[in-house]
């Protein structure tokens, strides 16, 4: 439904529906449980965002809520252009490195069920549209937006903004989705960000340029084309629609350029392709890049998510894939919450879990910002001739050593884990250390749960259900008595048996004959046998008690061979 309700009243209520907000609501419908979701928009408004990249982690979500497919299928960015990454002087110029499919692969990853889809956020927008409509549990509301709310401890009062006036509605619960501007975290809940403000001035200009497609002579037309050359300007080229709308982006602004000014942003085009060219402005201007995190995510009733939580520098395109992965985590704990089977813990736990998520990547992201053409370009880059190729050489070298975690690297998209969660039975085994490049699958508890394709062609992660799946790697463990436990709970659980080849695969990865994960892919508890406690070990696991380590120099993954 959308443009209004019938039912002022839903268990969960999502105050903006962009890609996060429309996300949350896809998640929480596919469990059964209602949403309202207001957005300030108008429907049809235009679209001008700098999400361009889907990333591997959030298409691994996307395949769960089912639209995978259909994003790929939406994007409207012509096939005539490859899904590289190239590095040139100017247009006119000189290739300094070209990056193959530096955001997508032609072929599945061993340690994925999904690719990552370089696609404009038109297509991320439509396509997340599309599956909210198929929803009947989500009632979206343009035009409408939360401007306060009280809570109390049975739910959440809103007053919403309508275009016939202010009008009220209460749920459960409230998501705070609204944007890096957000009004409701700053006002409502006075949560001032921390971190770095003001990391970089930044433009964006969305043009249409329909002669700029022949003027590609350094490369052929690219996902992504990064001017380096004696401007040191840090200005880029994005394709997203056909071959003749474009994203010109700027990070950091040189001195003297003023990102609201079209004309010296078009001059600098100019510049960067060698050439002027029909173009018209359809959007664009100054924006700031923070690096900063709200100091919790969750209030009570109320929680935020996206961008009203945390903001990052778009190098690496991490911005709206972190909030896929909050609504990802969110989603499945309300969703406990107003089932009846989930406890306290929980939105706390989200707080923990995802704040730890964001600083890892904030990070990373931050030191991919500190490195561009100012840092890497060279005297000569431009000369023609063995000088101008050595240079060139010499940058490419350093690109690669110095930039290449920004595109094709997986540790920051995958290796995350939620090594501090309050609901994860940690086994008291060494994790590989965090490294934003490169990724070693682990499952220790807290992690991305290791991938296998299954040897009937499906993604182990198919396989998983909508609350906890106990994958077993031996026929010595039986898990009907914690699956008829979780079920006299009221809590979603499956079980995976393996065989074969499957099950030497995921005994190798796994290293334990049992493992719990959960419906977001993180590995919940692990194990050579069932904890004797199954009881404890739920409560834990839906919030209703903490996780307590072991005494000093017990060990809590224990040999298949030991006692309970």
């Amino acid at each position: 439904m959308t443009n209004g309700w019938v039912d002022a009243s839903a268990p969960v209520a999502i105050a903006g529906g962009g890609p996060v907000g429309m996300a949350l609501a896809i998640d929480l419908a596919l469990r059964g449980v209602e949403t309202l979701v207001f957005e300030k928009r108008e429907p049809n408004a235009p679209i001008y965002a700098r999400a361009n990249m889907t990333n591997v982690r959030s298409m691994e979500h996307f395949r769960r809520w089912g639209i995978a497919d259909a994003l790929r299928e939406n994007d409207p960015v012509s096939q005539e252009i490859n899904r590289d990454v190239a590095f040139v002087t100017r247009l006119s110029g000189d290739l300094i490195l070209n990056m193959p499919r530096a955001y997508e692969w032609s072929e599945p990853l061993p340690f994925a069920s999904e690719v990552a889809e370089w696609a404009p956020h038109e297509a991320i927008e439509k396509t997340l549209w599309d599956r909210v409509q198929s929803l009947p549990e989500i009632t979206y509301c343009f035009e409408h937006e939360v401007t306060s709310f009280v809570q109390d401890n049975d739910g959440v009062t809103l007053t919403i903004e309508t275009p016939q006036g202010f009008k009220t509605a209460r749920s459960q619960y409230l998501a705070v989705v609204d944007g890096s501007r957000s009004r409701l975290r700053h006002d409502m809940l006075n949560v001032r960000m921390e971190g770095t403000s003001n990391l970089a001035r930044s433009f964006l200009w969305h043009i249409y340029a329909p002669e700029l497609s022949t003027m590609w002579k350094a490369s052929p037309m690219v996902s992504m084309c990064l001017f380096y050359n004696n401007d040191r300007g840090g200005d880029s080229l994005v394709p997203q629609s056909g071959i003749d709308r474009w994203g010109y982006f700027c990070s950091p602004v040189p001195d003297g350029i003023d990102g609201d000014d079209w004309d010296a942003c078009r001059q600098m085009l100019f510049r960067a392709v060698g050439g002027e060219f029909e173009v018209q402005p359809l959007n664009g201007g100054t924006f700031i890049t923070h690096s900063l995190l709200a100091p919790r995510y969750d209030f009570g009733r109320v929680a935020l998510a996206g961008d009203a939580a945390h903001l990052v520098s778009p190098m690496g395109g991490f911005g709206m894939n972190i909030g896929i992965g909050d609504a990802a985590d969110l989603g499945w704990k309300l969703a406990a919450l107003v089932q009846g089977w989930g406890g306290p813990m929980l939105l706390p736990s989200y707080s923990i879990e995802r704040r730890e998520a964001a600083r890892f990547i904030i990070d990373g992201c931050e030191r991919n910002q500190a490195v561009g053409a100012r840092e890497l370009v060279v005297e000569g880059i431009e000369e023609p001739g063995p000088r101008g190729d050595a240079a060139r050489e010499s940058v490419a070298e350093q690109i690669v050593l110095q930039k290449s975690q920004q595109f094709k690297r997986m540790g920051g998209q995958l290796g995350y884990r939620y090594s501090t969660s309050p609901i994860i039975v940690r086994d008291g085994t060494e994790e590989p250390p965090p490294d934003f490049a490169d990724y070693v699958p682990s499952a220790s508890p807290g992690n991305r749960a290791p991938h296998v394709w299954m040897k009937d062609g499906s993604s182990l992660f198919d396989h998983f259900g909508q609350g906890f799946t106990l994958i077993s790697l031996d026929d010595e463990i039986n898990g009907d008595t914690l699956a008829a436990a979780a079920k006299e709970r009221g809590i979603p659980f499956q079980v995976v048996t393996t065989s074969g080849s499957d099950r030497e695969a995921l005994v190798e990865l796994y290293e334990a004959r049992a493992a719990l994960v959960r419906s977001d892919h993180h590995v919940a508890w692990r194990g050579h046998q069932l904890p004797s406690d199954i009881a404890n070990l739920l409560d834990v696991l839906t919030g209703y008690t903490a996780w307590k380590p072991l005494p000093a120099g017990e060990t809590e993954l224990r040999a298949p061979d030991s006692d309970g």
